[in-house]
């Protein structure tokens, strides 16, 4: 029912502990340098075992023959051994091989105590709910944990840098799980089909996430890219069939940061990708993509439940927002620099925006057609309200102007029959001298502007 390896032992050969039907628990102390293949074989009722690495011996991702956990178990089918059918880099490092190994079903939990997390090492493992995972490997590779359906727990080391494509494919009983600092990137399909995830945090050092990395994570509420945050790069879909996310901090709109002069400024819709799926809003959204003279229009799946975007930098380019009518919460933090054309055209459901005090220009239409927003605050960086900017913002109140030489353009108010209060810090001929464009308030409702000096000013 158990045994001590003792240190001095550096070799374990095949068919070792075969058959021992009533082992429950083993440790393999870090001096065995070789388990051959088919040592436990048999060991039916196996719950825990403590191994120095995963596979054959202790190998790094540029040689061959990465075995997977299933090695040291074989071939061989038994009673209580579940065939699995595991991938991992054989005879060549450009393609993968499989086997199938047999696994007990009782093994639930793993403990690794040194050496690499390689291609497959414990793929398809659907058993195993708790891995142990040693405190110095830097990568976790392609398919490391896929198909770990029953995974429930698992502590990533700080000294991992990098999580592979797949990683954690399918992992779906993960309800929780940390990214540590110093992580910088995260591979295509990684947290794919983790329906157990609620709630994700990226780490400030990621600075790259492939493609559909999330996808599938059909309980996410929450995701946050922390302040900081070095990402240069995001792949189309990352949260694509992201069907309940609620709650979104990214780091900028798009796939990396732009400016109205570069090509293919992809909009939120981008990081949800053009395929649909259960609780997504079809969203047309409008910007520019391979030209910068006329736009483009694709449609988006953007899941109906999301309604607060936080942008933490880069600029609101045009089209950014277009069309999110689920949306009823923006908060544009310090490091958005400015506001586009059409950027909130659209948002139907806008009814709370805070812009960062960097912003220096509100674009055409930015705001047109948010039809439930009430009030809004301009930073005192804001010189210009673009034409149409806020056209039939018709539950639109009250606004602040910081900005005592700011410029309204035409058709700036257009439509806004309820605006009945603007707040101008500076004087009564301070307002007086600003520029504002033809029938900047044309349709709007009677108003009063306050400004700083006590002065007020009816306006119809």
């Amino acid at each position: 029912t158990n045994i001590t390896i003792p240190s001095s032992v550096t070799f374990i050969g095949t068919q070792s502990f075969a058959n021992c039907s009533g082992l429950t628990e083993i440790v393999i102390p870090t001096n065995v340098q070789k388990i051959e293949g088919g040592a436990f074989s048999g060991c039916s009722s196996l719950i825990s075992i403590t191994l120095p690495y995963v596979g054959s011996e202790m190998k790094n991702n540029t040689e061959k023959y990465q075995y997977p956990f299933g090695y040291i178990f074989g071939t061989t089918a038994y009673e209580g051994g579940e065939s699995t059918q595991q991938y991992y880099l054989g005879s060549s490092l450009t393609s993968s091989t499989n086997n199938n190994y047999y696994i007990p079903t009782s093994l639930t939990s793993v403990t690794i105590l040194g050496g690499n997390i390689l291609y497959g090492a414990f793929n398809n493992c659907a058993n195993l709910v708790n891995i142990t995972l040693p405190n110095n490997i830097i990568c976790i590779e392609k398919k490391a944990f896929d198909g770990c359906s029953s995974l429930s727990n698992i502590i990533i080391p700080d000294t991992v840098t990098s999580i592979g494509d797949s990683a954690f494919n399918a992992c779906s009983q993960l309800t929780n799980i940390l990214l540590p600092n110093g992580v910088t990137s995260i591979g295509l399909f990684a947290f794919q089909s983790c329906k157990g995830l609620i709630n994700i945090v990226i780490p400030n050092s990621v600075t790259t996430i492939d493609r559909a990395a999330f996808n599938l994570c059909t309980n996410l509420k929450t995701v946050i890219f922390e302040e900081g945050s070095l990402m240069s790069n995001m792949s189309s879909d990352i949260f694509s069939r992201c069907g309940a996310l609620e709650t979104i901090v990214i780091p900028f709109v798009g796939s990396k940061i732009k400016d109205n002069t570069m090509t293919y400024q992809y909009p939120l819709g981008y990081l949800f990708g053009t395929s649909t799926f259960d609780g997504a809003t079809a969203v047309a959204q409008t910007y520019y993509g391979s030209s910068l003279t006329s736009t483009t229009t694709t449609t988006y799946y953007i899941p109906t439940s999301l309604t607060s975007v936080t942008v933490l930098g880069g600029n609101i380019l045009y089209g950014a927002f277009y069309n999110c009518s689920s949306i009823t919460e923006i908060i544009l933090c310090n490091g958005v620099l400015s506001i586009e054309n059409y950027a909130f055209y659209g948002c139907v459901n806008l009814t709370s925006i805070t812009l960062s005090t960097s912003v220096d220009s509100l674009g055409d239409y930015a705001f047109a057609d948010c039809g439930k927003l009430e009030s809004i605050t301009l930073p005192e960086n804001v010189q210009i309200i673009g034409e149409g900017a806020f056209n039939n913002c018709s539950s639109l109140v009250s606004i602040t102007i910081n900005n005592p030489t700011i410029e309204i353009s035409t058709f700036a108010f257009y439509g806004c029959g309820n605006l009945s209060s603007i707040t101008f810090n500076g004087t009564m001929s301070e307002w007086n001298a600003v520029e504002k464009g033809e029938d900047w308030d044309y349709g709007s409702g009677q108003y009063i502007v306050y400004c700083s000096d006590g002065n007020i000013n009816k306006q119809a």
